[in-house]
């Protein structure tokens, strides 16, 4: 059984600058000895996408090879989190994230939720706005121009959101605390995969413990 890496960028620019490829590649190596690797392939286009033809290919070859397929970050292979374990069925588990250690059915489901939320937040954003200007015909990106009741649907549909993410987080850290890791490692494992807490800060294992204590209460 070999490696089939795959790549994926949103935009021709970033295909064409080959910065967000670099990066993908970068991390990849970081974990895996890419000299060894079977096929690499690349599409160009949203994750939201499920009809990706390189993808595809990539599936493909490690299914009817027995080939495991790795990606830099969950948000590569696909930004829905249906298809995302659709794909994690077909490659009979042979799925490597990069940012997930111990990857499995349940994490990847929990990763994937998270994912979920960000871009529902986005677009709760961006339907705001909307909303405010054609009430008002004000221009885009300005909060300060948004009517209050624009700001309190905003805020309470973020805050729901929020509420929601934290939860799979939380999920998250007791599934890791299950398995004997300590405050410490639960936090590392955080901040590696690039997390932050509710203020913007690193993981500490106190903030750990604090989250943990929340969940038993």
């Amino acid at each position: 059984m070999g490696l089939v890496a795959y790549y994926r960028v949103s935009t021709k620019k970033q295909g064409a600058s080959g910065l967000g490829l670099e990066s993908q590649r970068a991390i990849i190596c970081h974990y895996h000895n890419c000299d060894t690797f079977v096929a690499e392939f690349t599409d160009v286009m949203s994750g939201k996408n499920a009809d990706r033809p390189e993808l595809q290919k990539a599936i493909d070859l490690c299914v009817s090879e027995g080939h495991h397929l790795v990606v830099a970050k969950v948000d590569r292979l696909s930004r829905n989190t249906e298809d995302a374990l659709i794909i994690y069925d077909k490659l009979d588990q042979r799925l490597y994230c990069c940012d997930i250690p111990n990857l499995d059915k349940f994490t990847l489901t929990i990763f994937m939720a998270i994912a979920d939320r960000e871009l529902e937040l986005i677009s709760i954003r961006t339907k705001a706005a909307l909303a405010a200007k054609k009430a008002q015909g004000v221009e885009l990106g300005k909060p300060e121009n948004l009517t209050p009741e624009a700001q309190a649907m905003g805020s309470k549909a973020m805050a729901k959101q929020a509420k929601k993410a934290y939860k799979a987080e939380s999920n998250y850290i007791q599934m890791m605390r299950d398995r004997g890791w300590s405050f410490r490692q639960i936090a590392d494992q955080l901040n590696t995969e690039g997390k932050t807490t509710r203020n913007g800060r690193e993981f500490k294992a106190m903030t750990v413990k604090r989250i943990l204590d929340r969940i038993q209460v």
